[in-house]
């Protein structure tokens, strides 16, 4: 009996032991877990990148995602670096000033997988508070939401939906027009030259689909879209669909499309016989256009930001020795308007930067001016030719 009374003691023992250890690791792990799920919300983000911020260490670290294809956004990212490092950063911290430098960190977005993997890298590492940069409206929509709750400022280079600013989000801001304006300076420039019969063609693509309906919503007589075709970018033979369009009566042909399926698409129109101007918007804005179309894309026009006939030029050709281009072009602006903005804010924090954008910038570097939405719609717009594999300025 005595001995069943033992074994009972030694088993409410053991049991009594295990229950304190269940609710200890229990309760650890409760901790642990609302810890964790702490950490990716967005105030833990915002509160620790604004922390470090403003701690001053003397170092503003900034992501740069482009292409890894292209290193003239790059190129032109890192002479504008070198420049607002020569001349100096100065921050506002405690009542005291401290001297920082621009850290800058690349990321690549060539396919959708390696924009996602950047834009989930860059809110990871909460030191970076800015971002310059996305290739196109495709790969910034998405970035602009995991950067808005994280806190993190965006600065974007070259998305021109309407989607990626029309949202008011506090954190995101672009220097290029949306399409609205694009198509608006194509629209003028083909009543000018009495190009009123116009072909549309466009990819079935973010950027073709956004160009193609805002030009169809913004034409008007004396112009007029008698024909309008889409294409898939994974095609290679457009020669049936453009064999059915120049029984069309039409003036030019404007190509809502960008950059090698545009050029894919010229060289076939061309090989068509179809010589009739080509316009359109900034995804014809790259040279390449002129080797990717087998050089066949002279009398094509494009509404471009970038004239090629102004100071970055000179420093950029002075620098490495080529022309400047429009993603180098957008990479060194973007630098300069961030680094004006945290001078003038007196510190790196997002919010506080974000601040000074939107609601005191109107003296600004470059005479930017963000509307509430955080567009920059006051950015001239040119149209240039490409002859011969170089652009010439037309207007």
């Amino acid at each position: 009996m005595r001995i069943q009374v033992s074994i009972l003691r030694n088993i409410k023992a053991t049991l009594r032991t295990i229950f304190h250890v269940a609710l200890f690791f229990g309760i650890s792990f409760g901790v642990y877990r609302g810890f964790f799920s702490y950490t990716l919300t967005y105030d833990y983000s915002l509160n620790t990148r604004s922390d470090i911020a403003n701690q001053g260490d003397g170092e503003i670290h900034v992501a740069a995602v482009w292409l890894d294809s292209d290193r003239a956004f790059m190129d032109g990212v890192n002479l504008a670096v070198k420049e607002v490092n020569e001349q100096g950063l100065v921050l506002k911290l405690d009542d005291k000033k401290v001297k920082a430098k621009l850290v800058i960190h690349e990321y690549d977005d060539t396919t959708d997988d390696s924009a996602q993997d950047s834009r989930l890298s860059i809110a990871e590492d909460h030191k970076i508070v800015a971002v310059v940069g996305h290739s196109s409206s495709a790969s910034a929509i998405p970035a602009s939401i995991t950067y808005e709750y994280n806190g993190i400022l965006f600065i974007s280079t070259a998305a021109t939906a309407d989607l990626l600013t029309e949202h008011n989000f506090i954190y995101t801001f672009s220097i290029i027009p949306t399409e609205e304006f694009f198509v608006g300076k194509l629209i003028k420039f083909s009543k000018e030259r009495n190009w009123n019969k116009l072909l549309l063609v466009f990819s079935r693509n973010l950027y073709g689909l956004n160009l193609y309906q805002r030009f169809s919503a913004q034409v008007e007589p004396p112009l007029e879209i008698v024909a309008a075709r889409s294409f898939f970018v994974e095609q290679s033979d457009y020669k049936g669909m453009i064999y059915d369009l120049m029984n069309k009566d039409f003036d030019a042909v404007v190509m809502a499309a960008a950059e090698e399926h545009a050029a894919k698409m010229i060289e076939q129109l061309r090989e068509m016989g179809v010589n009739k101007p080509i316009i359109g918007g900034d995804g014809l804005d790259i040279l390449k256009i002129w080797d990717w179309s087998n050089q066949t894309a002279n009398q094509t026009y494009v509404a471009s930001i970038f004239s090629g006939k102004n100071e970055f030029n000179e420093k950029f050709k002075n620098t490495y020795g080529v022309e400047g281009s429009y993603s180098a072009y957008q990479g060194y602006e973007a630098i300069r308007v961030l680094a004006d903005a945290i001078q003038k804010t007196g510190s790196s924090n997002p919010i506080q930067v974000a601040s000074t954008l939107k609601y005191g910038y109107a003296q600004g570097y470059g005479g930017y001016f963000f509307d509430k939405n955080g567009l920059a719609s006051n950015k001239e717009i040119y149209i240039k030719q490409i002859v011969d594999g170089r652009f010439v300025l037309v207007e």
